[in-house]
């Protein structure tokens, strides 16, 4: 009788148990995959962001400086190397590109660019 028993007992096996962690360990490393994504692309949002900035930074204070006064140049600015031309395209107007550039945690080199124009006298 204790014999029939402990064959119809329903418990987990060891086989199920192993399958579950298997399954359990599998989804964890998908959304650590995920996790690992999402600051990656938050990473880049930011920097994106930061360049932006400082770029439109730069063009207000060139545009804000002495008239006739502007220059080439270029600067770092919170780990950005920062650039910008001025040519003279007559009729009291300069054009202003302004270049910043960073490197990713891969190494990859990203930059972004604007270009304004400055009335003189």
């Amino acid at each position: 009788m204790k014999l029939k028993a402990l064959k119809n007992s329903r418990g987990v096996t060891l086989l199920e148990v192993m399958i579950a962690m298997i399954i359990t360990a599998s989804a964890l490393l998908m959304l650590l995959n995920m996790a690992m994504i999402a600051l990656e692309g938050n990473n880049w949002a930011n920097k994106t962001t930061l360049a932006t900035q400082l770029v439109q930074e730069k063009l207000e204070q060139l545009r804000g400086g002495a008239a006739g006064a502007l220059e080439d140049g270029s600067d770092t600015t919170h780990g950005l190397a920062r650039s910008w031309t001025v040519t003279d395209i007559g009729n009291h107007l300069q054009r202003v590109d302004v270049t910043i550039s960073w490197d990713d945690y891969q190494a990859k080199q990203h930059s972004n660019t604007l270009t304004g124009y400055i009335r003189t006298d």
